[in-house]
């Protein structure tokens, strides 16, 4: 082969090796461009857009000391709203949350998990309290400090039509579950999130 050839099949082995390179580049662009977004998302909760900053107070811990916000970052919190006495599908919901933070295997240590009850009162009457916290000895109990009406925690958290919430580090509600959520696709998301998060 004369050397002109080899120069050409060299040139078009260099311009083929230079334009599979360039091709994820260019698909990426395009989508970007185009504004194209999948039909259905890999994660298993609802994404909440754009997420909630926490307010900065209004939570009480169980003997009615203040519970700052400030304490809720730095770790992914897994919130489950409870609605009174946690009796058996209460305590069901926390065995299963619990298990998928023990899931996580060395991760695990990145989550937390709180219940948060429409008052302390109703916390600390509980007939189960003692129970549950001999079960979940790491479980946080927190309640907001103020009336229904006008409490930005219930607003934010309404547990009405969704029971599981999950607030980032840095202190922003950014997704939700329903009352009966898939614990394994909650599982995944987690594992998803952790993985490639930068933060807690």
């Amino acid at each position: 082969m004369s050397t002109a050839a080899l120069l050409t099949a060299g040139r078009r082995t260099m311009l083929l090796v230079t334009a599979l390179l360039a091709l994820p580049f260019a698909v990426a662009f395009a989508l970007y461009w185009f504004e194209w977004r999948p039909s259905k998302l890999a994660n298993h909760g609802e994404l909440i857009q754009p997420p909630r900053p926490l307010p900065e107070k209004g939570l009480l811990r169980l003997d009615g000391r203040p519970l700052p916000t400030e304490e809720l970052r730095r770790k992914w919190t897994l919130v489950m709203v409870g609605d009174g006495a946690c009796l058996a599908t209460c305590q069901q919901d926390l065995h299963q949350i619990r298990q998928v933070q023990v899931a996580l295997n060395k991760e695990m240590l990145r989550l937390r998990r709180l219940l948060l009850g429409s008052s302390v009162a109703v916390l600390s009457a509980d007939p189960a309290l003692p129970d549950v916290q001999r079960s979940y000895p790491d479980l946080l109990f927190a309640a907001p400090d103020s009336a229904p009406a006008g409490d930005p925690w219930r607003q934010l958290l309404d547990g009405r039509t969704h029971r599981f919430y999950l607030v980032d580090p840095l202190g922003n509600v950014m997704m939700r579950y329903p009352d009966r959520p898939d614990m394994q696709g909650m599982l995944r998301d987690l594992e998803r999130l952790l993985k490639y998060s930068w933060v807690g």
